[in-house]
């Protein structure tokens, strides 16, 4: 196990903050360690009745739009299944009116302390998109079997999306 004896402040972001700490390994050497920080994120697999409900939207990392379940980051003293409520309904326009955990994962463990949770809705009505000023979003419900084929083709290579349908189709949650 490895301990903090230094914590050093690269970044603060509105999203990420970014440390180049030093550690006390086991083994008695100090090392560097570098990650980024996030609050984490919540996503919600919508389905209704065969279908699920996909967004797609630029992601600039990669410079393209991506095919991805409703997701957001979860705000400071916010519990994730009400950050699942409210991207839920600020991205697509429904609100659940319960949500099952599906458990969570650590998408990118090398170098961040992220943790997204991972809800499952069935019971949803219709109200409103609420969009971030920046954020433009399509969205639309696509069969199961078909968003097992995207999975398989590479067109959905989002991580916490290929998780939560991959749960749900073998029923781990």
């Amino acid at each position: 196990m490895e301990k903090q004896t230094k914590e050093n402040l690269i970044y603060k972001g509105r999203i990420i903050t970014l440390y180049n700490d030093e550690v006390l390994c086991s083994n008695g050497r100090l090392a560097k360690r570098e990650y980024v920080h996030h609050n984490g994120g919540a996503a919600i697999l919508a389905v209704k009745d065969d279908e699920i409900l996909l967004i797609k939207q630029f992601r600039y990392p990669y410079r393209k739009e991506i095919y991805e379940i409703p997701a957001g980051k979860i705000e400071i003293g916010e519990d994730p299944y009400e950050t699942a409520l409210r991207e839920l309904e600020e991205e697509c326009g429904y609100k659940a009116s319960t949500l099952v955990n599906l458990g969570s994962f650590y998408p990118t463990c090398g170098y961040s302390d992220e943790v997204i949770y991972l809800y499952l809705a069935k019971e949803y009505e219709k109200t409103s998109t609420h969009f971030d000023e920046d954020e433009e979003i399509e969205a639309e419900f696509v069969k199961i079997d078909d968003a097992l084929k995207m999975i398989k083709d590479g067109t959905i290579k989002d991580s916490k999306t290929i998780i939560a349908i991959l749960k749900y189709v073998n029923s781990l949650y």
